[in-house]
């Protein structure tokens, strides 16, 4: 639910010349006919005059402009996680990007789970646009948004790729129809957060260095994006050993025994404490055998025949205690 603001007015101040600008995008004015269709007050912002209704669109539109983009990013980003990972688990899905990739992806994720409504504009847009100054998360993805919008980045198709047999399209859009670039929310968002009595004119440079470390990241992920079009668009054997890399990137135990079975290069002397920890590591896992055999043995076999099978049938088979540290 978003949070409903008392005052009447728009936060944000657009100057004249850039609302001029705006409406001069034939994809902007696309854009805003799209979404006049669905416009509607809520009963606090319902009394507003026709001028302020108007400029609480404006702004709106805005920033469903600069959003929506990231927000479809996203959604495509985790498509192909999907595909590449062979999973459906909104969990693992962080396993098939690396990096600052990673990190974008794993904050867009907890932002979109929870403010999914603000991040489509849906609802009142009065209360859309105040709830831009609720958070830092809001205010960061905003700035980040606008930092994207200006950059030259290429993105990834737009494509269905919830089956890895899909490829990805190569369609660009009309560059008449593309989105223009839309800096003009800065001076706005600065100006708005010196007159709030809750952030001050300090919080600028805090918010402006985190929403570039999230651009930066979301440029990350959209290199990232275009790679895993080409992994899922791969044979089958390729995707396979992707899926491997990246689950033993994060199994331990899985490396271990990847690096038993390849034995590749020269051979280096193992140090003392190397062996130390292959021991203890060996140690843990015939514990870790025996327990599961043990589990199994007392549900599915007589007292009996249990203890010969564990080899606990006799005194010679106790087992002994030893130092396993020097």
């Amino acid at each position: 639910m978003l949070g409903q603001e008392s005052e009447e007015l728009s936060p944000f101040v657009i100057p004249q010349e850039d609302i001029e600008v705006l409406n001069a995008s034939e994809g902007f004015c696309m854009l805003r006919n799209y979404l006049a269709r669905d416009t509607s007050f809520c009963a606090q912002h319902e009394g507003c005059d026709s001028q302020t209704k108007e400029t609480w669109i404006l702004h709106r539109d805005l920033l469903h402009a600069l959003v929506m983009p990231v927000l479809e990013l996203f959604n495509r980003a985790s498509a192909l996680a999907e595909a590449a990972l062979c999973t459906h688990k909104s969990e693992d899905l962080e396993l098939a990007f690396a990096g600052d990739a990673r990190g974008a992806f794993l904050c867009l994720q907890c932002f979109v789970d929870e403010e999914e409504d603000w991040c489509r504009t849906r609802g009142c847009p009065a209360c859309i646009t105040s709830a831009t100054l609720s958070t830092e998360s809001h205010l960061r993805l905003t700035i980040a948004a606008s930092l994207l919008s200006t950059s030259s980045v290429a993105t990834p198709s737009t494509s269905n790729a919830s089956s890895p047999a899909n490829t990805p399209t190569t369609e660009e859009p009309s560059t008449s129809r593309a989105l223009p670039p839309l800096p003009h929310i800065l001076p706005a968002l600065r100006d708005a957060l010196s007159s709030d009595p809750f952030w001050g004119p300090d919080h600028w440079p805090y918010l402006l260095s985190r929403a570039t470390q999230l651009s930066a990241g979301i440029q990350a992920l959209i290199d990232e994006c275009v790679n895993l079009e080409s992994l899922v668009s791969s044979p089958v054997a390729d995707r396979t050993a992707f899926i491997g890399g990246k689950r033993n990137f994060t199994t331990p135990g899985l490396q271990y025994t990847n690096a038993q079975s390849e034995e590749k290069g020269v051979k280096l002397r193992k140090s003392k404490l190397a062996k130390r920890q292959l021991r203890l590591e060996r140690e843990e896992i015939e514990l870790m055998r025996r327990l599961a055999m043990q589990c199994w043995a007392k549900a599915k076999l007589p007292k009996s025949v249990r203890g010969q099978m564990l080899g606990q049938g006799g005194e010679d088979s106790r087992r002994r205690r030893s130092l396993t540290c020097p």
